[in-house]
């Protein structure tokens, strides 16, 4: 059996990247939790917005005057191109800052395909958690705004639905806006000269 039939072989599984993934994430925090807050404020911003909206409109529907303003929503689309530029330019210094460890991987017989799925992986895991804390960072400030703004009592005026269908509208935002950013720097990652990469000094 030749190299190339030998390196067909090799397989690193979803669960396997996963696995790795979780741990890089872990490792590096500090790095990680900037690409976590990035994702979790333009998620915030985007939930508070939504569910203002929610409950101003049922709130109008009762006679109440109070609205949100349409240029916010342009804040909110420049919020998370920031965010998506913000989590590209992080996850770039973090390949610089994993040069050795990549070209260990693919010295090893990492593919690139493996590399670049463990980039995806991480970036998808961030961007679970970074959609689910803004969500929530989300939820607390429209609750409290539009508290303050209609009292306690209107709050009860909107669906239970409407959170929930925002909480999975908040994932796929962020995991679809992670996965964007993530592409070319985990594509520069799995092209890789591996002895280019061990070669290199941080």
């Amino acid at each position: 059996m030749d190299e190339k039939d030998e390196r067909k072989r090799i397989t690193f599984s979803l669960v396997d990247a996963a696995r790795l993934g979780y741990d890089n994430v872990k490792r590096r925090f500090n790095r990680a939790s900037l690409n976590l807050m990035a994702i979790a404020l333009g998620i915030a911003f985007f939930s508070s917005l939504y569910l203002m909206d929610a409950f101003l409109g049922a709130y109008t529907q009762v006679g109440g005057e109070v609205r949100v303003e349409g240029y916010q929503y342009g804040l909110m689309i420049v919020s998370l191109v920031v965010c998506a530029v913000s989590i590209t330019n992080s996850i770039l210094i973090t390949v610089y800052e994993r040069y050795k460890e990549i070209g260990t991987m693919k010295c090893l017989g990492a593919l690139d395909q493996h590399v670049l799925k463990l980039f995806l992986v991480e970036s998808f895991i961030l961007a679970i958690l970074g959609g689910s804390l803004g969500f929530f960072m989300g939820l607390i400030a429209a609750t409290l705004f539009c508290a303050i703004t209609m009292g306690f009592g209107h709050l009860s005026m909107l669906p239970l639905s409407v959170p929930l269908l925002l909480f999975g509208k908040s994932i796929l935002i962020s995991v679809t806006l992670s996965t964007i950013a993530t592409i070319y720097p985990a594509y520069k990652a799995a092209k890789l000269d591996p002895v280019e990469a061990l070669r290199y000094e941080v």
